[in-house]
């Protein structure tokens, strides 16, 4: 979560209440991330490296920034993030993955396919998913997740477990960190 953000120049306090972490916990992912070769720093703050760059350009052709998205008409009393993963043709084992975001802190989540739109693949309930597809550029094969829970943070971190388990990239950048 924290290395996604580094696409942007950000500062450490901005980057603290973004993850809803302290600055110190953010200052040792930094010391963890430069360790790795994909931070630099001078004294005006941290910035990607070239393989920090190339990194984070390799994981978002395939795994979206996550994006807190509204779905009223969804578990109105959570708040909610998405995030987008390219190219997953077999869905298996919807039930696991749900449990992986609440595992992490989620309360849950929807898993969606889009084939020339959304739909959710484990279910015969049909909505209207427009709204979100015109957030998010999808082609066909393509995952949406959408974790669910009183706290963005906790949203984000069940989204990006199950992200990690669908998506060979980032499981690879996550066992390297």
């Amino acid at each position: 979560r924290c290395f996604l953000r580094f696409g942007k120049n950000i500062s450490r306090k901005e980057l603290a209440k973004e993850l809803g972490l302290g600055e110190g916990t953010v200052r040792t992912m930094q010391k963890i991330l430069k360790s790795k070769s994909l931070l630099d720093s001078t004294k005006k703050g941290h910035f990607l490296s070239k393989k920090g760059s190339e990194t984070l350009n390799g994981i978002f052709e395939s795994v979206s920034m996550p994006k807190s998205i509204a779905m009223q008409n969804l578990y109105p009393e959570f708040r909610k993030i998405a995030v987008r993963i390219k190219n997953i043709p077999n869905l298996k084992g919807m039930y696991k993955l749900r449990d992986i975001a609440v595992k992490n802190g989620a309360e849950g989540a929807i898993i969606l396919k889009f084939e020339n739109g959304l739909y959710a693949p484990d279910s015969d309930f049909k909505q209207d998913y427009k709204e979100i597809e015109q957030c998010f550029d999808f082609g066909n094969n393509d995952v949406l997740v959408v974790a669910f829970s009183n706290s963005i943070r906790d949203a984000e971190n069940g989204a990006f477990a199950i992200a990690v388990e669908l998506n060979d990239a980032l499981k690879k950048f996550i066992s390297t960190i």
